[in-house]
């Protein structure tokens, strides 16, 4: 069960380049999908620090600003991957232009807030000082 029902109609979407970019079904796609980031970590304190959207696919930094801590997860190309929602790649970093970071991890859509959660407050961190 998804915070935003706009979301759940792209749950097995074909999308398809428009003359090799992107349509406006993907720039919409984003724009669901940045708003059900937001709602998954409204009142966390955490803060989008860089969304990009790219070709089919997406990327973001998220900061905890109480602890300072960054965490990276990606969408890979929703053509290609139809089950993008249950296999978000999601791992610890360094800064929000850090897209080497921690040891990848997966989490389900569904679970994001729960999984940038775990890994934005924990005191261990993966990465050399």
């Amino acid at each position: 069960m998804y915070k935003t029902k706009n979301i759940e109609k792209w749950l097995g979407y074909d999308f398809e380049p428009v003359e090799c970019r992107t349509g406006k079904d993907f720039t919409n796609f984003s724009r669901n999908l940045k708003a059900e980031i937001e709602a998954q970590l409204k009142g966390m304190g955490y803060t989008l620090a860089r969304y990009t959207k790219g070709y089919f696919i997406i990327s973001v930094f998220i900061h905890n600003e109480k602890n300072g801590k960054y965490l990276f997860f990606s969408v890979d190309d929703v053509r290609f991957s139809k089950n993008w929602h249950k296999d978000i790649l999601i791992r610890e970093a360094r800064n929000e232009k850090d897209y080497r970071g921690g040891y990848n991890q997966y989490t389900s859509l569904e679970n994001f807030g729960e999984s940038a959660m775990r890994i934005l407050e924990s005191t261990y961190s993966q990465l050399a000082a």
